[in-house]
């Protein structure tokens, strides 16, 4: 059976040689019919040499257990480099208890290693997101039921959309829950299945990789051109230690809208994971966000590209990581 494999850090491990991570398979590609028809037995065994195989592991048989998955909130600090001028106001996520939103989240994944690259179709979830509470703090408890899933053609990529829909369909049932404090995260953010398909528990990892995280901003009033700096210790892939310092700038505000634009830059030192040597880490990325006062997503589109070389013994390989996503609110 073919399965869609997504190369990640862990590839760098074991002398070099690939450990990908694998979704929920794809369907089998149909079988040539056979040239002849014409039998070959095989030859008789020894009885005495052959040790008898254990009996393969029956499925389990009834419903699955829900599927949980938590991405830590990200460890960040900010600095403002610049107050801007004119105005100044504090920019914030707001939003309104018993607020909804209508949400499209769309992510893309790339991993190479060294020639073998393996882009993935757009993962297209949509949703419906509703603020459950907000505290005097201004911190929102919200939860996104997901409900509808798909996929867009990319291109460069070798995988069937039809079948990666397929693989998609797995994450039926998917709900996503958390708090957002006014100036960013508050705490994890739990994805959650409750009840799973097969496969679901694989799937769900590649969204843990791909979903957008909003940015952080700062405490303190500012003004048009401000300038503010967010660095964040984080692991790639869960495995590799990186440091992402972002420059923010707001580009507008205007009314209830405030528009921000952001560059971001990836070090990391030489480090070692099971046996394999990691050097080499840099990576940049972009993003853009529009915040409208009183509710809960703004508009969000970011892209982020890790490069870094694995070596074991006299080998070296050469990995290149892109991870894009957008959170779009659509209007009702």
């Amino acid at each position: 059976m073919r399965r869609l494999l997504l190369m990640i850090v862990a590839a760098a491990a074991c002398g070099g040689s690939p450990k990908p991570t694998q979704l929920a398979p794809l369907p089998d590609d149909p079988k040539p019919a056979s040239s002849s028809s014409a039998e070959v037995k095989p030859a008789t065994p020894d009885p005495v040499a052959v040790k008898p195989e254990p009996p393969a592991a029956k499925p389990p048989s009834g419903p699955l257990p829900p599927v949980e998955i938590r991405i830590a909130a990200p460890q960040t600090t900010i600095k403002v480099v610049s107050g801007g001028k004119g105005k100044k106001e504090q920019v914030r996520y707001t939003a309104k208890p018993g607020g909804k939103q209508t949400i499209e989240f769309a992510m893309d994944f790339t991993g190479k290693q060294d020639t073998n690259e393996q882009i993935t179709p757009t993962i297209v979830l949509t949703g419906e997101a509703e603020t459950t509470a907000v505290d005097k703090d201004g911190t929102a408890e919200y939860r996104v039921t997901i409900t509808g899933m798909d996929a867009r053609a990319v291109t460069g990529s070798n995988i069937a959309v039809d079948k990666f829909k397929d693989v998609l369909g797995t994450l039926a049932g998917l709900t996503i829950s958390g708090k957002l404090g006014k100036t960013g995260a508050a705490g994890d953010v739990t994805l959650r299945i409750e009840k799973p398909r097969e496969h679901a528990a694989e799937t769900l990892e590649l969204i843990r990789t791909t979903l957008p995280a909003l940015p952080m901003l700062p405490s303190e009033a500012v003004g048009v051109g401000a300038k503010w700096q967010a660095t964040t210790s984080a692991k790639l892939a869960e495995r590799l230690d990186v440091a992402q310092v972002t420059e923010y700038e707001l580009i507008a505000h205007k009314g209830p809208t405030w528009t921000i634009k952001g560059t971001s830059k990836v070090t990391g030192k030489d480090q070692e994971i099971e046996g394999s040597k990691v050097s080499s880490i840099t990576g940049s990325g972009q993003n853009e966000l529009v915040i409208t006062d009183g509710t809960l997503y703004p508009s969000f589109k970011s892209s982020l590209e890790t490069q870094f070389t694995a070596s074991v013994q006299d080998k070296s390989l050469q990995f290149l990581l892109k991870v894009g996503g957008s959170v779009t609110p659509k209007t009702p």
